[in-house]
């Protein structure tokens, strides 16, 4: 079953709410199509700040694994690109974006928040990028946003390794901006939300747009995308994505081959 996506608008704030199976949010192909409608929607509604939250057991758990056994080095092509588009489309948005990361964020979902401005985790969230466990890697912009916001040290420490940091580990390198208690988590974000509204919008939309343009200056950043798009797809080239998917799936070590 696919991870349900849903808008509702109060005001200035946009909430897009992603609520999966038994608490646990993947990002399947299906739900990335939904997300992105619905953040194509958002992009044009009268509000200043849209919240990514979700509800549950995880934050966001990542891609579909069994999607991603299946595929192949074209198709795990166009994978990779759609996921571009719906990651630069929430970056894009003109409104002020806010990850409430209340849980386990892995993947597609770190990849996700690296794309918002801001980031707030609750104490007992772990976030990271895993890909490599499962033989692949980053392939919807992650590389090159975990590059730009963490620096290359920081960004080839999580994702060579794969490990889920802890929230204030997250904290410490940059990964969010701020950590709450879990048990007053809803409030703090709140809160944040609406110190946020008291500063003008037309500003805020401007200065992310300013900030945006100086973030890309200096290098190409199509380049570095399709870059990443073919180590994406070439993965599957190596036989290690299917090595990965099936250990994961079958609880036990990946057998892998240098």
């Amino acid at each position: 079953m696919t991870t349900q996506v849903d808008l509702s608008i109060n005001g200035s704030v946009a909430r897009i709410l992603m609520r999966g199976v038994k608490g646990i949010q993947i990002l399947s192909a299906e739900t990335r199509q939904r997300l992105l409608a619905v953040v194509e929607e958002v992009a044009k509604a009268n509000c200043s700040v849209v919240v990514f939250a979700a509800e549950g057991r995880t934050f966001i758990a990542g891609a579909s694994i069994d999607e991603l056994r299946t595929q192949d080095e074209r198709s795990a092509l166009q994978d990779s690109r759609f996921g571009q588009r719906l990651m630069s489309a929430i970056e894009s948005l003109p409104q002020t974006t806010v990850a409430a990361i209340h849980g386990a964020c892995a993947g597609g979902g770190t990849e996700l928040v690296l794309a918002c401005d801001l980031r707030f985790a609750a104490d007992g969230a772990k976030i990271g990028l895993p890909e490599t466990s499962i033989g692949v890697l980053p392939g919807w912009g992650g590389t090159v946003r975990a590059t730009q916001l963490l620096g290359a040290a920081v960004a080839r420490r999580l994702i060579l390794t794969g490990e889920l940091v802890s929230a204030d580990e997250a904290l410490r390198v940059g990964l969010v901006d701020a950590v709450f208690s879990s048990e007053t988590f809803s409030e703090e974000v709140q809160a944040r939300v609406a110190q946020i509204l008291t500063r003008g919008p037309q500003a805020r939309r401007r200065v992310k747009h300013l900030l945006q343009h100086h973030a890309a200056n200096g290098f190409d950043v199509a380049a570095q995308y399709d870059a990443e798009v073919r180590a994406f797809a070439e993965c599957y080239r190596t036989g290690e994505p299917h090595e990965g998917m099936s250990a994961f799936l079958e609880k036990r070590p990946p057998k892998w081959t240098n």
